[in-house]
């Protein structure tokens, strides 16, 4: 396709009468100079007037590591400054995130594999979110869309400033790379609001036609172009279990000094556009915040101020529901709802889309929509054992979702009020007052001493009966689409065609539909709070929060094997414990605990599993003698730290990971004492005991663990930090940790939870353990452990360390890019620098002012 200019360019005579005009105009100038030379020498011509000030003025100081700390008089300038220092660091992340919320992606860069880029672009047109920012940037407060567009006037001035090819390699001289504005922001700020919805699910928007295709007149080309359906796999790595956190909020009575303390550890990618990235934001007077942000963000989500701290986990709970609809015979686009029938409604879309020849189309398709929201198709295999065909769109039934953040405008301005609160009654009013959060629990500490917890972000709001039989279906199995809906995928199946199954609209709540801030759970501590992404029941064990809905989270089950060693760290006592022969942390021993690499599982079952080696050399596994002598022998030695010179640590890896499912959450082939609420953290416990007669199971599990090692080419006496490693910079970089269901804090894992364009990581090995990922290599990582923050408030103000995993910098020619990833590995902080005489004593600092706009 190509585009046409008209030719503007004036005839011959045309040119003549411009060139007669621009004399005249010649002359009368020089008749007007000789008429100014013939003045009086008294009088003096008047100056030219100065140029304008700029609009955005901002300081950045750069400090050790490459963290800006950066600040300016106003808020657009303390986005100007923002934006600015951010697109030094990551450019072309944010530079796709606007190409895809701007549904460009096969315009620029074709097809995509399965036509995933056809799909991304239809998937975000359907959305909206372009046309809901519009309408929403109104509405978001002065101070933020002063932000906002202060933030990309930044971005856009590093844009000018920096020549295309100067770019990092993965975006120099891409023609994608275009100035945004402040809508186009917004848009994307309110996407990743959906990262718990809709956004893992886009390309089953795409997907969703109807059973008679030929309805749209796909012709050859046309259907070349169709988006594909996503795989159960495509769909699973977005989902909410890639995104894990360990958060507690210390307050009075368990600090060393009676004030508060907040310990960070997010567990997000490492790579693409889900990593975070630091600063400090300064309006004097008004605003001094220190801490991390998704890309692309003008706030600090996780950090803190001069007197409160908080961090986030992400949330157990429900952002949106999905919606099985009972279609009308005959009527593939009208469905059932009570005693009517709802015509779906549709829009028609089309898209530019580069051919691999190199030419660009057109793709036009219509897609639909229930009163809910969207309709999707999602693959058979997400409920296990139900006929083919069942999920996709058939003559009988179709998909929809409705999404509680779609039109979540307070997302901004819920972190900007945070970011200012000055207490714990301040910050809760935001809470009450925006009700913006997208997706995570929030665990708080202040400068009083006050610990605080809550889950307020946006639940369905549905009656008891809705939950509770949904509830039944899902754990249950009576109703096997439901069922197979949450086991694979996490997310909530109704009866869509039951008006029973609607949200309900109660008063106080952000959007209706949702349950009002009042209703979400709470609580308030002089102890401590926390969270490691099991529900809200445990924030602290203590006062157990129940009487929630079901899609708040779950209450009464089986906690994770990290959960449960978060409590442990949190409430043990003697001489030995994390907090000291006090019960009271304070920083260094906070700092010691976060990397302690302590597992819940090797305190478990370690110990038993040693035992029962003794007088054992060969275990027979699949009909093969399975020496596990020298197994045995690393286990009994190895201390149960999952630290970068430990021996036997990955060959417990590689035992747990021999029991797949729910088998490490309650009893069954490991454990022998079941679950008990009353006791949730010491249970489930106790190895199952060893047959009378036969082989021992557990050594089965452990000859499996040998065999599938033995299968990889690892040696079993590597060190962990051998096996276990990220690529940074074109070195192996050894890691400490280990998974979560090993029952570690300090988490270190592979996935692809990312919707970026890049390929950062190679792709991950062939695997010879589905569950541990263990390849020919070891376990290369890409996830995990990112911000990772101890600090606490002292009568100086705030102090603390912290370690940013993967480094500040996305460019790998970066010297900020694996200089933290190299202390983490070593179980190295950095000190956190916050006050103007710590930043200006830093030996390596960079002061820059920029302006603009």
């Amino acid at each position: 396709m190509h585009e046409h200019t008209p030719d503007t360019s004036p005839s011959r005579g045309g040119s003549r009468s411009l060139r007669a005009r621009r004399w005249s105009f010649s002359l009368f100038a020089s008749l007007a100079l000789l008429a100014t030379a013939g003045c009086d020498d008294d009088e003096t011509e008047t100056p030219p007037p100065p140029p304008a000030a700029p609009k955005y003025t901002a300081n950045i100081k750069r400090t050790s590591y490459g963290i800006p700390h950066i600040t300016a008089n106003d808020y657009g300038s303390l986005g100007f400054g923002q934006g600015y220092a951010f697109a030094q660091d990551h450019v072309c992340t944010l530079a796709d995130q606007i190409l895809k919320v701007r549904s460009e992606r096969a315009r620029f860069l074709g097809q995509g594999p399965g036509n995933t880029y056809v799909a991304s672009d239809l998937a975000y047109l359907s959305m909206g979110l372009l046309d809901r920012a519009a309408a929403a940037f109104p509405t978001v407060s002065e101070e933020m869309q002063a932000m906002l567009t202060g933030y990309a006037a930044g971005y856009n001035k590093y844009l000018a400033d920096t020549a295309p090819a100067a770019r990092p390699a993965e975006c120099a001289n891409a023609p994608w790379v275009r100035p945004i504005t402040p809508v186009e922001l917004l848009a994307y700020n309110t996407d990743l609001t959906l990262i718990a919805g809709v956004n893992a699910l886009a390309l089953t928007i795409a997907a969703a036609m109807p059973p008679t295709v030929g309805a749209q007149s796909f012709d050859a080309k046309q259907a070349a172009l169709r988006p594909q359906m996503p795989t159960l796999e495509d769909l699973q790595r977005l989902r909410r279990a890639d995104f894990g956190s360990n958060g507690w909020a210390i307050g009075a009575e368990r600090t060393d000094n009676g004030k508060g303390m907040v310990m960070a550890n997010p567990h997000f990618p490492w790579e693409g556009e889900l990593r975070l990235w630091e600063s400090q934001l300064t309006v004097p007077g008004q605003l001094n915040v220190y801490g991390v942000g998704l890309m692309g963000v003008p706030a600090v989500l996780i950090g803190f101020n001069e007197n409160v701290a908080w961090t986030h986990t992400f949330s157990s709970g429900q952002r949106m529901t999905m919606y099985q609809l009972q279609l009308v015979p005959g009527k593939p686009t009208v469905y059932k709802y009570g005693n009517e029938e709802r015509a779906m409604t549709s829009k028609t879309f089309t898209i530019l889309v580069k051919l691999a020849e190199g030419s660009v189309t057109n793709y036009t398709q219509t897609m639909y929509f229930s009163h809910y929201g969207p309709i999707i198709a999602i693959p058979d295999s997400a409920a296990p054992g139900f006929p083919a065909g069942t999920l996709g769109w058939n003559t009988q039934t179709v998909l929809t979702l409705r999404d509680g953040n779609i039109d979540n405008t307070k997302f901004l301005d819920q972190f900007h009020g945070m970011n200012k609160a000055k207490n714990l009654a301040e910050f809760k009013d935001v809470y009450a007052t925006q009700q913006g959060l997208p997706w995570v629990n929030t665990m708080y500490a202040d400068k009083e001493g006050k610990a605080w917890y809550t889950d307020a972000t946006p639940t369905p709001n549905l009656t008891k009966d809705a939950y509770t039989k949904w509830l039944t279906e899902a754990t249950t199995g009576t109703n096997p689409i439901a069922y197979g809906i949450y086991s694979a995928l996490g997310f909530v199946l109704l009866n869509g065609s039951d008006p029973a199954n609607e949200w309900q609209v109660e008063p106080g709540s952000r959007s209706p539909g949702l349950v009002p801030f009042a209703k979400v759970p709470k609580l308030d501590r002089n102890d401590f709070v926390f969270n490691a992404n099991d529900s809200y029941w445990l924030s602290n064990p203590e006062a157990p929060l129940t009487g929630f809905s079901p899609l708040h989270g779950l209450e009464k089950v089986p906690q994770s094997p990290r959960t449960r060693m978060n409590v442990i760290t949190l409430t043990e006592s003697g001489p030995n414990a994390a907090s000291g022969p006090d019960h009271k942390f304070s920083l260094d021993e906070l700092k010691t605990a976060v990397f302690s690499n302590r597992s819940s599982m090797e305190e478990l079952v370690r110990a038993s599993v040693v035992e029962r080696c003794a007088g054992k050399t060969t275990i027979t596994y699949q009909n093969t003698a399975v020496d596990i002598s020298q197994a045995c022998t690393l286990l009994k030695d190895w201390n149960g730290r999952y630290d970068t010179g430990a021996k036997g640590a990955f060959v417990f890896r590689e035992f747990l990971g021999a029991y797949s499912g729910p088998n490490l959450l309650n009893a069954g082939q490991l454990f022998a004492t079941p679950f008990d609420p009353a006791n949730p953290i010491a249970t489930p416990n106790t190895l199952v005991p060893a047959p009378a007669q036969g082989d021992d199971p557990v050594l089965v599990k452990l000859a499996q663990a040998v065999y599938t090692i033995n299968r990889s080419g690892v040696a079993l006496d590597k060190t962990l930090g051998e096996v276990q490693f990220t690529a940074r910079a074109g070195a192996n970089i050894p890691l400490q940790g280990g998974m979560g269901r090993e029952g570690i804090t300090n988490v270190v894992s592979y996935g692809v939870a990312r919707t970026t364009l890049f390929d950062y990581a190679e792709p991950h090995l062939p695997t010879y353990n589905a569950t541990t990922l263990l390849s020919r290599t070891g376990y290369p990582i890409n996830n995990g452990s990112s911000f990772v923050m101890a600090m606490q408030f002292t009568d100086a103000g705030p102090t603390g360390n912290a370690v940013l995993t993967y480094g500040q910098s996305g460019d790998p020619t970066s010297a900020h890019y694996a200089d933290q990833t190299r202390l983490f590995s070593q179980k190295q902080w950095r000190p956190i620098l916050f006050t103007a005489a710590q930043i200006s004593g830093d030996a390596n600092l960079v002061e820059t002012n920029v302006s603009g706009g």
